[in-house]
């Protein structure tokens, strides 16, 4: 049975505002965080699932649309080693969910190239 992909750590970090050198107020502008996700695997049969979920979960995104002010996971930086994605500070719960969503989809897809192999 192949081992699972995981998260081994997620980071939520905001990033921060930089003071402005002129003397009017400062604009209100939307908080954004940055999301990093470290993978517990970088074997190439992870790293190809991973690849296939992700490029399911951005087709889904641009056959259905995605929702006005929703993160697109096309806007996230995959590494072999992570994953980073800034985004809203209001969106990051919702971006979780489809961080979990794709981990569950990787893992599926992992299965799966386990079983092609073995038949």
């Amino acid at each position: 049975m192949p081992v699972s992909i995981r998260f081994s750590d997620i980071e939520q970090t905001a990033d921060p505002v930089a003071p402005s050198g002129d003397s009017a107020a400062p604009r209100l502008v939307d908080r954004v965080v940055s999301i990093r996700c470290r993978l517990s695997t970088n074997d190439a049969a992870s790293l190809e699932a991973l690849r296939y979920a992700r490029r399911a979960m951005l087709r889904e995104e641009w056959t259905r649309g995605i929702e006005e002010g929703e993160p697109s996971l096309e806007d996230a930086d995959f590494s072999a080693f992570d994953i980073t994605w800034r985004v809203p500070a209001e969106e990051s719960e919702r971006c979780l969910e489809k961080l979990d969503e794709l981990l569950r989809r990787a893992n599926q897809a992992l299965l799966e190239i386990s079983a092609a192999r073995r038949a």
